[in-house]
């Protein structure tokens, strides 16, 4: 069981950015790929009221977990992104328990 370590349920865009020290561009490309592939950025944890974009953290860190985290780097820059995912996973999740099988 994972426990998230969120003081927030939403926040915004510039903020969780600024958490997991990467470009908006990246966050930009990510949200024109995966709604090229069919999907919707409410699935992402993109939430939108009124004028402004909010996050669900706990969301959006299982959608990395899922989606970013699976690939192997193929080069410098995949590389740099992943530790940087890698380590926001680290700082706002920790794992609580042990699985039984």
């Amino acid at each position: 069981m994972l426990n998230y370590k969120f003081n927030q349920a939403l926040v915004r865009t510039s903020k969780l950015l600024k958490k997991m020290d990467l470009p908006e561009s990246t966050l930009d490309f990510w949200k024109a790929k995966w709604r090229k592939d069919g999907n919707s950025c409410y699935s992402m944890g993109l939430r939108l009221i009124a004028n402004k974009a909010y996050w669900e953290p706990v969301q959006f860190v299982n959608w990395i977990a899922q989606y970013k985290l699976n690939n192997k780097p193929t080069d410098k820059m995949q590389r740099l992104e992943q530790q940087k995912l890698v380590a926001f996973v680290i700082n706002n999740v920790e794992k609580k328990g042990t699985i039984k099988t």
